[in-house]
């Protein structure tokens, strides 16, 4: 972080100028030496210069604190991130006084300065959201046990040894300690957004007029989502290592369930494309599916057993119309490999979203809340396979 990161948000001279001396200025005498020496600020006088302060946080120095860099890394990061709501609810958490007429900006700050690890969950939670705004892919893990428990959040402890575990376990595969685990619960699902370091790497460059190497762990976040009612835990992991999933399998199940075999260690067959071929257009009937209001094929892939590697793809703005202009269907002695849909939301949901499924675990989503109702919509229409009874609500 503290070799590739320069703030952009709050370098700005207008957007730094939303923040007013009183708040500025603790934060700047923190690191009052080197301030100084950038002369953002006379040693004698409170006095802020405004334009030079810019212009430092828009070129860090090799000499910048360390401290200094992660502070201003989550300051900007979450000030061009964060609403207004998201940080009052953690002043009122954690005793944090704010005039009617704070800035989000000055709010980022307060918070940084009052309650650190607090702005770096925040910043954890909005980063997971960042993951799902590019394609990703889950694999899917489900329970073992025949009746699932009923889901609590769990205790900060239990997160603790979660957390404890993971570290011993990235120390023993050379990526250092320092996870952090938040959870965001929704209405259907649990995220798990976990932030970790990645492996060690170094660099090429130049200290002083000279050249040198820089060594540094990178920050990598990974989201494991868990569905209570299906006792189904999808990973995203951002360095796609299988024994890593198995990690996350073993220690989420010993300390959210009591029990390290709570999920199965091998890569689960979750979902089918049968319905396509079953049901035709009408398994993409959406009118039953709260928040869609259209769903439509738009990728299809299937190939023939065999040894002359006979496959076929179909890309349109609806293959089922497609394959009607040629008289066509989707053959029985064919082998489904992959589907793309295309979801149009309810107005309130905004415009459409991409979801790709990958026989037999492998699903890809192009926006930020596509998890949530294309999860919701391929478990109603039969493309994730049936495993035990859902839980009912009680």
């Amino acid at each position: 972080m503290a070799i590739n990161f320069t703030p952009r948000h709050i370098a700005s001279p207008q957007l730094l100028g939303h923040v007013r001396p009183r708040v500025l200025h603790p934060f700047l005498s923190a690191y009052r030496a080197y301030f100084t020496a950038e002369k953002v600020m006379p040693p004698s006088s409170d006095t802020i210069d405004y334009d030079r302060l810019s212009l430092v946080l828009a070129s860090p120095s090799e000499i910048m604190p360390a401290q200094l860099m992660a502070d201003l890394f989550y300051w900007d990061e979450v000030a061009e991130m964060a609403a207004i709501e998201d940080l009052n609810d953690l002043a009122d958490k954690h005793g944090i006084a704010f005039h009617d007429d704070i800035t989000i900006e000055e709010a980022a700050l307060l918070v940084r300065m009052k309650a650190p690890e607090a702005l770096e969950d925040l910043h954890a939670t909005y980063h997971a959201h960042g993951l799902l705004r590019k394609k990703k892919r889950f694999l899917s893990y489900f329970a073992t046990v025949t009746d699932l428990p009923k889901w609590h959040k769990p205790a900060q402890m239990a997160l603790d040894r979660f957390s404890s575990d993971m570290d011993g376990w990235y120390e023993g595969q050379k990526k250092g300690r320092g996870v952090r685990v938040s959870v965001i619960e929704k209405d259907d699902a649990a995220w798990f957004i976990v932030r970790h370091g990645g492996t060690f790497k170094r660099e090429n460059a130049v200290e002083n007029g000279e050249p040198t190497l820089v060594f540094y762990r990178p920050e990598a976040y990974d989201l494991l989502i868990y569905y209570p009612k299906q006792g189904e835990l999808a990973i995203y992991n951002e360095g796609n290592s299988k024994c890593e999933r198995q990690a996350y399998c073993k220690y989420l199940g010993e300390h959210l369930f009591g029990n390290d075999l709570f999920f199965e260690r091998q890569d689960a067959a979750k979902y089918t494309l049968e319905p396509l071929r079953r049901r035709g257009r009408s398994a993409l009937d959406c009118t039953d599916v709260p928040g869609l209001r259209l769903a439509r094929l738009t990728y299809l892939r299937y190939h023939f057993n065999g040894g002359n590697n006979h496959s076929v793809t179909h890309k349109a703005e609806d293959v089922f119309t497609g394959l009607e202009d040629l008289g066509d269907v989707i053959p029985e002695g064919a082998v489904l490999v992959c589907m793309g849909v295309t979801l149009t939301p309810d107005s309130a949901l905004g415009g459409d979203r991409n979801v790709k499924l990958y026989a037999p675990n492998v699903s890809v989503y192009d926006h930020e809340r596509d998890a949530d109702v294309a999860h919701r919509f391929l478990a109603q229409k039969g493309f994730i396979l049936t495993r035990r009874p859902p839980v009912e609500d009680n």
